[in-house]
């Protein structure tokens, strides 16, 4: 219900005086607590002036006046929000400092080492949509030769596996001592190809943070945000 013009009482000369938030509180009068000051403020001009033949009408007031309540209300709510927000993302950010010597899995092209030394990488890793009647896995060495082998019946997710789980190598088994590119192919039977992401292993040195949040030092392997990564070792 919107206020009623002013009644005038039985002295025609006598205006009161309506104040605004911005006279009283230095407030612009756009949010709901200024909103209520206005509307009391003229709410208590009108009933000292209202004519008493014809008075307020007191069930729309009180609905106007539970409309301010829940206006008000959800302002608070508001800034409350606001504020959890800000400390989900300050405690996000704190704990993105504890990665910091870990290994992740991020998008990227693995590499393998054929090599009995201690220490040679030999596991590779990749994320699968859906599950798959076979995932081809190629390796491929600097001179651009190529060796593929199969791996039926993988289900959807991440899966980390080892060269010493790959057989039947074609078009031979791939030579020793060697240092391999890693891919993969998803097909099925009925035709479709599930989506799979190569994903590469790499160290967090160190955190640095952005108003975007927070973001993973990888050293050579680049950067990473927290929504980039797979998985965490």
């Amino acid at each position: 219900m919107a206020v009623a013009p002013l009644m005038s009482s039985t002295n025609s000369n006598a205006q009161p005086k309506v104040s605004t938030a911005s006279d009283d509180t230095g407030g612009t009068g756009t949010s709901a607590s200024d909103l209520l000051n206005n509307f009391m403020t003229l709410l208590v001009a009108q009933m000292q002036n209202q004519d008493p033949t014809n008075p307020m009408d007191n069930s729309q007031l009180t609905t106007q006046l539970a409309q301010f309540n829940t206006a008000a209300g959800v302002e608070q709510l508001n800034g409350t929000l606001n504020s959890v927000g800000t400390l989900v993302s300050s405690m996000q950010q704190m704990n993105a400092a504890e990665w910091v010597g870990r290994s992740v899995l991020v998008e990227g092209q693995p590499v393998v080492e054929t090599s009995d030394t201690e220490g040679a990488n030999k596991t590779f890793s990749f994320s699968l949509s859906s599950g798959a009647d076979n995932v081809e896995v190629t390796l491929t060495d600097k001179e651009g030769n190529s060796y593929r082998a199969q791996i039926p019946n993988v289900e959807s997710g991440i899966h980390t596996c080892n060269l010493n789980d790959l057989n039947n190598f074609q078009p031979s088994d791939p030579p020793e001592d060697t240092t391999y590119t890693v891919s993969f192919t998803a097909t099925n039977g009925t035709g479709d190809a599930p989506e799979i992401v190569a994903l590469k292993k790499a160290n967090v040195e160190s955190v640095s943070f952005s108003p975007s949040g927070s973001v993973l030092q990888l050293g050579v392997d680049g950067s990473a945000t927290l929504g980039q990564v797979y998985e965490i070792e």
